[in-house]
């Protein structure tokens, strides 16, 4: 027996999932050439992780033995609420605040950190949710083979968010959706058949290039094509990262928002009160945190974050960069 669309997309949205879209599982060979291209110029900064596998990206069945479809679900993290009255000294654009009064940024807020690192850390509580969506399904309809993926496998998300129809590429690689691109993506491979499958998204930018122009490094190399060694988020967020004064005089400490920021498809992108509720506590105190640094410190207001994986010394070390 098929599994019904629409109950699939209904669980997933009692899981508290914005978005939720299916594909059959099938090679994408289309996608698979465009990131071997960007691998040939080394846009991906020579990262192992992105050289292995490369197959299981675009083919599920390699990750999942007998995958039949490929469901993909969104979860909207935006916490946005309000319109800075200053115009951002990393992008020159009008920004909005991103939850603490303290980080709406300004020409004296040299540590920014992006509404990525604002949240608890994303892969424990997706997990959870692709798996509670998993043992719903298996409820309704009895037992089958899954596998979840939340960053977690080889598999590409975005390319699968795209095939199911939830989002399309930006420019600055980033999936835009409905709900704008503020968007954690987790997998679900199920080797059971749907009824009804999503054709993929065909919608684009058009002759829109905002994040282009915006970014602070022009990473942005062409549409759609993103230069890892030039990228703020992609060097904020190397853990084997040492030198962090040549993207400090940007102020990002952690990641970036300027591409996403200044897209349009921000613009009226919905509040997700569930994402506020999760949002991280040290943002109340940060300043005062980040400049009395201490293990004891750093174990007490970092371990459900991001900023964890970069451990004491990491950190430490990134926050006397950005002092320079």
């Amino acid at each position: 027996m098929k599994i019904q669309s629409e109950i699939i997309k209904q669980i997933a949205h009692n899981c508290g999932f914005s978005l939720c879209g299916i594909a059959k599982s099938e090679p994408l060979t289309i996608e698979k050439e465009r990131f071997e291209k960007a691998l040939a110029q080394n846009f991906h900064a020579k990262k192992p992780y992105l050289e292995r596998d490369i197959d299981k990206r675009f083919h599920p069945e390699l990750l999942l033995e007998n995958c039949k479809s490929v469901i993909v679900c969104g979860f909207n993290y935006n916490m946005r609420d309000a319109v800075c009255d200053t115009r951002c000294a990393v992008c020159g654009v009008r920004c909005a605040t991103v939850g603490a009064q303290n980080l709406v940024p300004s020409k004296t807020d040299t540590r920014k950190i992006s509404q990525y690192a604002q949240i608890k850390d994303y892969h424990v509580f997706m997990k959870e949710k692709m798996e509670k969506l998993a043992q719903r399904l298996q409820e309704e309809y009895g037992a089958f083979n899954y596998k979840t993926t939340i960053d977690s496998s080889a598999i590409s998300e975005k390319a699968w968010a795209v095939q199911t129809g939830i989002g399309y590429y930006g420019k600055n690689g980033i999936i835009q959706t409905s709900v704008g691109s503020f968007i954690f993506l987790g997998t679900l491979l199920i080797d059971k058949e749907v009824d009804e499958y999503d054709a993929p998204n065909q919608n684009s930018c058009k002759n829109c290039s905002k994040c282009i122009a915006a970014c602070p490094t022009n990473a942005i190399v062409d549409p759609y094509y993103v230069d890892c060694n030039q990228c703020i988020t992609h060097i904020t967020l190397n853990k084997n990262e040492t030198d962090f004064t040549r993207v400090a005089k940007y102020g990002w400490l952690i990641a970036c928002d300027v591409c996403q920021n200044v897209c349009p498809n921000n613009a009226n992108a919905p509040i997700n009160e569930e994402a506020m509720a999760r949002q991280v506590s040290f943002l109340e105190n940060k300043d005062e945190i980040f400049d009395t640094l201490t293990p004891e410190s750093f174990e007490d207001n970092f371990k459900s974050t991001i900023l964890y994986q970069f451990k004491y010394e990491g950190l430490k070390k990134r926050l006397e960069d950005f002092k320079e």
